[in-house]
């Protein structure tokens, strides 16, 4: 898969996984695309880096194998801003 590709990837991924939850499945998946991109050789040593230290975080990440994702944001209320 082309570098950009996988990147739009773990974008999508980061996203989904801050807006509605980590699940199992996208979580592996990401960890996938994570894996993929550090392998690629040639591309920026600092990008590289960067996402090589993202998918060591993620590597610690454990979600039971059965979860779903969450349809409202149960930690914010109406009105209330979150940076």
């Amino acid at each position: 898969m082309p570098l950009e590709l996988r990147l739009a990837a773990v974008i999508h991924l980061l996203s989904s996984s801050a807006l509605r939850g980590a699940t199992f499945n996208k979580t592996e998946a990401l960890r996938a695309h994570l894996r993929g991109v550090s392998e690629i050789d040639g591309i920026n040593p600092f990008l590289k880096s960067t996402l090589q230290e993202v998918l060591g975080g993620w590597e610690a990440v454990q979600c039971h194998p059965a979860s779903i994702p969450v349809d409202f944001y149960p930690l914010t209320a109406l009105g209330c801003q979150t940076h």
